[in-house]
Formats: structure tokens, sequence, C-alpha cells
């Protein structure tokens, strides 16, 4: 009866398992109540199997299992628990647990682990009896050494057959020898090789092994010896082919039989003997294992150019490191990223393309993973070639081989990633810039607005001394002024999709100057503009514009704010080549200067000469992205120490549409016969701002503050117009020019809109029912009235 050990703290969980559950299924069992008492009981005697239990007062129970590994015990364990992690089961069949029961558990549950553990030991006590006689074997049978050798040396598989086949014939002493293959798809026996058998052709011994002797073999799995004088007549191998006497042996590998070996005596009368079926079996033996290596060899050639193939192109970094860190090998895409040859890696130290800041800590990494320590990926930058930076997250592994220790370092590039994260953080903050500032636009238009339309009122004032007026006049362009930066802080923060438009060029180098101007004019820069008045217009996306020339300001200011003044200079003119015609803008600073050896770098992604924290490496990047798509060109020329230019050539481009202009006429303040205008606005300065603005052009005006009181006020009284604000609590102006189609269709087409905000963040949809309706505040008595004008002529209700 099989004993079985039980190390639990719990006495009543040991002597349940003693005395009830192990002895109903067939076990001895005997108990330890601690993790050293378990150790001395097995050293005295060792058990069949160990239940132990994982948490015991002296020790845990993988330090229970280290003890086992370290002391060469060789006896399976089945873990018990009842707080069980995935962690520790892990960790427990890494130390050679063979089975984890989680408690409480049942009968059923402990036959079968119990059943397993036992059934492998018993398999293994097997193979180890069966090793010892198989080495037993080959000692007596010494005589095969020589032959052995020579067929395990062999590994072409042709030339291997027909050694063993010789072989055979040789140590049988046999007429004839051949060596058939078991092809289990078409249940027959393929010849592979043969000696001293005269046949035409191979395919004539070919056997089924439904009605031939060899297909009792492979059925059997046993030899078979035969001889005439017993059978008393010839023995048929195959149709037309008899012998005197045949010994065949299968050839077995594990529980496999993969053919037969077969020796005849065609011509002699001579019977073989057991001592030549013992001899044929272990050359059987040799053949099958030789054959099966040869599989196995070519299965790993086969594997081994998969794998090369799979490393030389694969599209991660792959490198080989000694322990000295130099590469032993990398594949293609480790030469790429890099930018050298692949037989340029092989011998150089990783240290070479790391930066001196970083490699103590690359370093760190490589000495832990080669101590067997776990490491995380790390991130490094490498430098290439050509001086650029690739980022690469490398994931390093220690390898084993011919009892040396390699690292293997895997490396993703993540230098496009990190240009497009770098790209999606200023996109971010860009559209948290964006949403700040258009929700106070509303809040400062709007004053804006009053102080602007009150301005203008005063100046209708004909008896308004002309010093007060001069005055007033200061306070409306301060409006417009304070007006149009609010407006450029929206267009450069807002979100928006690329746009093609008829673009001014000079006025997106004034607008863009109107940002930086606070900034310019503190730190000491003076601006100096030479612009084209004859510059013609081009098409192109006007934000996309102001972000580059904003860029190369703020670049240039940074420049010369490290010499404390400046001088920026921005020109603009149009420029024949003969590739056609090119607006050129320079943007030109008296600055630090570039190094010559970065001038060809400073567009790459991520370069920057600045200090960490103080640049992304990203603006000339960006700024080159966006000339490219505009088709034009960006370059630079720089001197240390006295300055930087760079150039911009953007091609003329106009629409195919021809667009017919007239000469500008002065405003007319008047704004056509008097009629009743509903303005909607939430802002009461606004409303009363409007009505005195409509009174002064002789319109009678009703105000109210949000959507609900317009519909009321609708419903009331006649209107011949509304004005209405866009941007209101709770409705907007969109949802009042809905409502009037729906109830009062005659005024659909004469509602005029009014806004503090941008417009980039409406549908389009939207957008074509502002066009030729809207005025943007601060706004002029003369727009308002020209927008009166030309709205639509009354229709009757």
């Amino acid at each position: 009866m099989e004993e079985i050990l039980v190390v639990d703290d719990s006495e009543h969980v040991g002597r349940m398992l003693a005395n009830t559950v192990l002895p109903e299924l067939g076990y001895r069992a005997a108990i330890a109540l601690t993790g050293q008492g378990g150790l001395a009981r097995l050293r005295a005697h060792q058990p069949d199997l160990i239940l132990l239990d994982l948490q015991l007062p002296d020790m845990n129970g993988l330090d229970f299992l280290r003890i086992l590994t370290q002391e060469g015990i060789d006896i399976p364990v089945i873990l018990m628990t009842a707080h069980g992690s995935e962690m520790i089961a892990v960790e427990a069949f890494r130390l050679g647990a063979r089975n984890y029961l989680i408690k409480p558990f049942s009968d059923t549950e402990a036959r079968e682990a119990i059943d397993q553990a036992l059934r492998e030991r018993r398999l293994k006590r097997e193979r180890d009896r069966l090793v010892g006689l198989l080495q037993q074997r080959v000692q007596e049978l010494t005589v095969l050494t020589r032959v052995g050798k020579s067929v395990t040396a062999l590994i072409d598989q042709r030339q291997l057959l027909d050694r063993i086949v010789e072989a055979a014939v040789y140590i049988t002493q046999a007429d004839e020898g051949m060596l058939f293959q078991y092809s289990d798809q078409g249940n027959e026996l393929i010849p592979l090789a043969f000696r001293n058998v005269a046949v035409e052709s191979p395919h004539q011994l070919r056997l089924q092994v439904t009605n031939s002797l060899a297909g009792q073999v492979i059925q059997s799995g046993k030899s078979l010896r035969l001889h005439s004088g017993v059978t008393g007549e010839p023995i048929t191998i195959a149709p037309a082919f008899v012998v005197q006497a045949t010994l065949q042996t299968p050839l077995q590998v594990g529980d496999r039989i993969t053919g037969v070996l077969v020796v005849n005596h065609r011509r002699s009368n001579r019977s073989f003997s057991e001592s030549d079926q013992y001899l044929l079996a272990a050359l059987a033996d040799y053949a099958a294992i030789a054959l099966e290596n040869a599989r196995l060899y070519q299965a790993a050639q086969r594997n081994e150019a998969r794998y090369r193939t799979i490393f030389t192109n694969a599209s991660d970094m792959i490198l080989m490191l000694d322990a000295s860190w130099r590469i032993i090998s990398g594949n293609q895409s480790s030469a790429q990223i890099l930018g050298v040859a692949e037989s340029d890696l092989v011998g150089q130290s990783l240290q070479r393309w790391c930066l001196a800041q970083e490699w103590p800590t690359i370093a760190q990494a490589l000495q832990r993973v080669a101590s067997g320590l776990p490491q995380p990926p790390f991130t490094v930058s490498l430098q290439r070639q050509s001086k650029e930076l690739a980022i690469v997250e490398m994931n390093a592994q220690r390898l084993n081989v011919d009892d040396q220790a390699m690292i293997v370092c895997v490396g993703r590039d993540l230098t496009e990633r990190r240009r497009l994260e770098q790209q999606l953080i200023q996109s971010d903050k860009l559209s948290a810039l964006g949403q700040l500032v258009a929700g106070v636009a509303h809040e400062l238009n709007n004053p804006l607005a009053s102080i602007s339309g009150y301005a203008q009122l005063l100046m209708r004032n004909r008896t308004l001394p002309e010093d007060v007026r001069a005055d007033v006049e200061q306070i409306r362009q301060q409006a417009d002024r304070a007006s149009r930066i609010v407006r450029n802080l929206l267009m450069f923060a807002r979100e928006h999709k690329p746009e093609r438009l008829l673009v001014q060029i000079n006025e997106v180098v004034q607008s863009t100057l109107s940002l930086q101007a606070y900034q310019l004019r503190v730190d000491n820069i003076t601006v100096q503009l030479e612009l084209d008045p004859e510059l013609p217009q081009t098409l192109a996306d006007p934000h996309q514009l102001q972000q580059v020339l904003l860029n190369l300001i703020t670049n240039a200011r940074q420049a010369m704010s490290e010499k404390g003044s400046g001088v920026l200079t921005i020109r603009t003119r149009n420029c024949e080549t003969g590739d056609g015609s090119f607006i050129e803008i320079t943007v030109s600073d008296t600055g630090i200067g570039i190094p010559a050896q970065y001038l060809d770098k400073i567009f790459n992604p991520f370069f920057t000469t600045k200090p960490v924290g103080q640049g992304t490496g990203l603006g000339l990047s960006i700024c080159y992205g966006i000339i490219q798509e505009h088709k034009g060109q960006i370059w630079v020329e720089s001197h240390e120490g006295i300055g930087t230019t760079v150039f911009i050539r953007l091609p003329v481009i106009s629409t195919s549409i021809t667009e017919t202009s007239s000469p500008e006429q002065p405003l007319e303040i008047e704004s056509g016969p008097r009629q009743r205008v509903l303005v909607v606005d939430d802002e009461e300065t606004i409303r009363h701002m409007l009505q005195r603005l409509l009174g002064e052009l002789g319109h009678q005006t009703t105000t109210v503050g949000d959507v609900d009181a317009a519909m009321k006020a609708l419903a009331t009284q006649p209107f011949d117009l509304v004005i209405t604000d866009l941007r209101m609590p709770q409705k907007s102006g969109f949802d009042l020019s809905e409502a009037i189609r729906r109830t009062y269709p005659h005024l659909a087409e004469r509602i005029i809109f009014i806004s503090g905000d941008t417009l980039s963040t409406l549908k389009p949809e939207q957008k074509e029912q502002l066009r030729g309706k809207l005025l943007s505040k601060p706004f002029s008595i003369p727009q308002l009235a020209e927008l009166l004008r030309n709205l639509p002529h009354r229709q009757t209700n």
C-alpha cells in the first residue's frame, strides 16, 4: 500500500485525512504538524506522496518545496491552501508541486489529484527502470558501439538509412536487409532503404499492413523471427519475393512505431538466433533514435530558418548582447533604426548609441536582467548615425546559451508615436485654450460693444467740442483694438478643419504680431515691418499660417531675450522664379543664432537646442509640415552670435472663379425707412445701446432679454425685423430663428444675428444661415445701417 505524508498544522484536518479520507481511497497515511516535523519524517522514511499545507507554523509551503529541491528529494507534492492565488500557484508549480488543492476540497478532487500524482510517479519509476535496463543492454552490446556511433553521426537521411541497413546485414550475417517506414495515412509500409535486394523498382516492395509479415510487426509492436524449416515452406515477404528465413524488428520511439527493420536469408538455410534478434533490436533502437534525431534536426533547421526570417524581418529592433553589452547580432530593423549597416552593429558596444546621461540607468537595467532579476520595459534614447534621436521602448530578457548568459533586447521604435503624442498634447492645450478664450470672449465683447456703441452715439452729437470728440474717438478705437485682439486669440486657439481661403499674407502677419506685441515690448525687442503693399492674395489656410508665424516670432523673441534686446524684422515681397510666382516671407532676428552643426537638424521632430523643459522640439517640424502642405518651401540661414533668418516661399494660387469688386463706397448712415425692431439680448447694456443706436437711425425698438420673452412680444405686437444675440442662456439665437420660421414665416429672412464669439465651432448649415446677416461685436453704426438696408423686403403676413 502506498504511503502519503500529510503536513498540516491543523491536527483535525490531518487526522481526518489520515484516518478517514485517505484509507477510504486505499492509501496509508502519516501526519506531521510542522514543516520541520515533516522534513524529519520524510528524511527518515520517504513516502510516496506529500499533502502539504501552504501555511505552517514554522515555515510556509513554498519554503518547504525549496528545501526539497535543495536536498534533491524527488517526491510528488500536492499543495493545499484555503487562500489560493494565481501567483502562489505559479510559484508552487515552478518549485515542483504536482497539483494544487483549494480547501475545502471533496474526496473526488483529492482522489483525482492523488491518483494523477502517484500515476506519474509510477510511470517515472517504470521509466527509470527501463532506462536502467537500456543502459545495461548498451553495456552488453559493446560490439554495436562503433556501428551506433556511425549511425548517430550521420544527418543526411538517405545516407543514414543506407548505413543502418548495411549495419543490420553485417551484424546478423544476413543475405539482404531492408528498412520500411510506416505511413498511417495509407496504412502501408514504404521501403526507404535496402541492401542486396534484387528488385527492379522499390515500388515492388510496398507492403500493406493488413496482409504482410511486416504489417504484423507494426500491429503487434513485437519482433518476428521465422524459418522455412519450421513453417515447412518458403516465407513470403512480398508478392513474388520469398526467403528462407526472416527477422523483423519494429522501430519504436516512445509509444510510436515508425517502421520495421528487416533482414532475410534468401539463399542460406541458416535461421536467425535469439542473439541476432537481440542485436537487431538494439540496432533498431539506434536506428529509431537516429531517424527521430534526423527528423528533429530537419524540423529544427526549418524552425531555425523560420525564426531567422522572423528575426531578420521583424519590425521591432532585436539585439543580442554579451556580458559586456557588446552586440553579438542584430536584425534589419536595428540597423535601420540606428542608420547603419547590419555588419556595423556586430562587436560594437550598445553604449555607443546611448546618450551619456542615460547610460548609467540603462547599464543598471541590463545588469538587473543579467543577474536574473525582474526588469520592466524601459525607454532609451538612441543616437542615430545622423545624430538624430530615436526613442525606443526596450524589453530585455536573459538567455542562457552554452552556459553563457546573453541579453536579448527587443526595442519598439516610439519616435513617431511620441511625436504624435506631443502633437496631441499640443492640440489638447490649444483646445483647452480655445475653450477658455471662447468662454470669456462673449463676456469681453459685450462691454466692448457697449463702449464702442456709446462712443459712436456721443460722436453723433454735433455740439460736442473737438477735444472731447477726439477723446471719444480714442475710446472707440481702443475698443476696436481690444476686439481685434480677442478675435485673433479666438482664431489661433480654436480647433478648425484645414481650409483654403484667399488670404492676404500681410494681414496674417499683422494679426499674428498683435498676439506677441506686449511680450515683444517688455523684452525690449523692436519690430520692423517691411510689407509689400502690392502683395497678391493666395489660397492658404490663415489659421495654419498664423501658427507658423507665431512659432517663428516666439523662437526669435526667445533667441533675442538672451541678449536682453534685439530687432525683429518681418518682410514680405513678391518673388518670381523659374517655377512661377511666389510670396516670400522672411523673419529675421538679432539673437544668439544657431550653431552650424545643428542647421540641418532643426526641422527634425524632437530636435531642440533649448534646455530640458523649455522646448518640445516640435515647433519647427510642425512649421515645415504646414509649409509642405501648402506646396511651399522653408529654410533657415543663421550665424552664431549674429542672428537667424527664416525664409518662407508660398506659391501664388488664385481661385478659378473671377471675383468682381466695385470701388469701395463710404457707408451711409441712413438705414432705410422707419421699421419696428425687436432686439433680443441677455445683456441689458447691449439692449439699451442698440435701442439708442436704432433710435438714432429712426427706428422704433422693443427690447427683451431671452427667447421666450421674444416669442411673447411677437405674439402681442407686429415687428418688421428681429435682431438677436447668437449665444444666450437656455435658448440661442438659432432656437429663436427656428421658432420664428415655424410661427412667423414672413420674418424668417428678416433676422439679424449679433455675436461676440468665433464661428469656427458652428456647423456648416449654421454658418450658411448667418451669411449676410451677422454683426460681430463690437460693430459700428454704419455696419448696422448697411445690414438693415440690405435685408430682404418685408413680406405680407
